[in-house]
């Protein structure tokens, strides 16, 4: 009989760890929450709001989001 489940590929498959909170994604980057909620408005940073006030960003997004070459201040 042959085994018809099928494996998640890495797109699919999610740990808890690999969805962070506002405030956890925040203590990651080292940065204020504020300073999150200006980069998900402007598109910057791609976060879900499953309902109400809650905000949950995957750690795939925070990865893309570094490599983008963000920075703070908008500078020169």
């Amino acid at each position: 009989m042959a085994n018809t489940k099928q494996t998640p590929t890495a797109e699919t498959a999610h740990t808890i760890s690999d969805i962070l909170t506002k405030k956890e994604a925040a203590e990651l980057l080292r940065c204020t929450t504020r300073y999150l909620e200006r980069q998900i408005r402007a598109g910057r940073l791609r976060a879900m709001k499953p309902s109400g006030n809650l905000v949950r960003i995957f750690r795939r997004d925070i990865d893309a989001f570094l490599e983008s070459g963000a920075s703070i201040g908008g500078g020169q």
